[in-house]
């Protein structure tokens, strides 16, 4: 009768490891859906382009590939990407644009978030709000990719995209039907010297501030992940960390070959108030939309830091 107990102490053994296992994957189940924390999203890149050309001051002899990212943000109270990238409907939406447009911006290397979303198993409807940093063709694409999802925009912004004129704004990207449009306003709270700000979910982790210069509502986007680490997310102030660290405007030239700002001046403003941020501030990554160089030490989907 007694020659079974070992068995019996062997299963019941197995079966409080099992237990104990269970229990722990579901603590760190919860423990990871209570962070907050981000990944780069790369939807594509821009083809070479000489650094002079994108940054007064850049040398003529580095040749550079903007990237075209979104952020896709976890937190507890709703998913949230910052920018929506290149998106599935790219390549009909980028035809609305003359030849010689579609030459000057043509993209490569096109990877939809929502496709590598589906890839790496992340659930997309997770995805409660995309935020814009303006509403540019490449970060305006892939929002028509996520329906569920509500996008939060300043009217001006909204306004400015719906009358304008391709390259900067594709209509066929904005007219969607099921796009969930949702109007917010700054409020006069200052936060990190920026006399307006907005805080999405009341916690400090996502704050919006005003950018506007590049387009009539761009809006820069704080971050603060668990870990306490800063990011400032600024658009397209400045295509290059380089524009930010030496209060350079974009080149004479792309402003000779197209029209870049709504308004010069004030981006030129804005360019002067990052370069002082950045001084002051050595302790928040501050991160402009396009710039490849940067992707290197941030994490970049499906891995995310908190």
């Amino acid at each position: 009768m007694h020659k079974h107990r070992p068995l019996i102490h062997s299963i019941t053994t197995v079966a409080l490891l099992l237990l104990l296992s269970i229990e722990s994957q579901a603590t760190q189940v919860t423990q990871a859906d209570s962070n907050i924390g981000f990944a780069i999203v790369n939807t594509g890149q821009a083809g070479l382009t000489p650094e002079g050309v994108l940054v007064s001051g850049g040398s003529w002899f580095n040749l550079r590939h903007l990237a075209q990212n979104a952020v896709l943000i976890r937190h507890p109270k709703g998913d949230v990407m910052i920018d929506a990238g290149l998106g599935q409907k790219i390549d009909k939406q980028f035809s609305e644009n003359s030849f010689v447009m579609r030459q000057l911006f043509a993209y490569e290397n096109l990877n939809p978030a929502i496709d590598q979303y589906v890839k790496a198993a992340y659930d997309a409807l997770n995805v409660k709000k995309i935020i814009p940093t303006h509403l540019h063709w490449d970060h305006a694409s892939g929002i028509v990719d996520f329906p569920k999802a509500q996008v939060w925009v300043q009217k001006s912004e909204y306004v400015e995209a719906r009358e304008g004129p391709a390259p900067a704004h594709l209509q066929s990207q904005l007219n969607h039907k099921d796009t969930q449009w949702n109007f917010f306003e700054l409020t006069n709270t200052a936060h990190l010297g920026f006399s307006k700000s907005l805080d999405v979910y009341g916690d400090g982790s996502i704050v919006l501030v005003d950018l506007k210069g590049h387009s009539a509502g761009q809006v820069g986007i704080f971050l603060t992940v668990s870990s306490g680490k800063q990011y400032f997310f600024v658009g397209d102030t400045t295509w290059t960390i380089k524009g930010v660290q030496d209060n350079a405007p974009r080149s004479d030239l792309l402003k000779w070959v197209v029209d870049i700002n709504w308004d010069d001046e004030a981006n030129t403003q804005k360019i002067s108030l990052l370069h002082d941020f950045y001084q002051t501030h050595n302790d928040i990554t501050i991160v402009p939309a396009h710039d490849e160089t940067l992707m290197k030490d941030l994490p970049l989907f499906p891995d995310f830091a908190y």
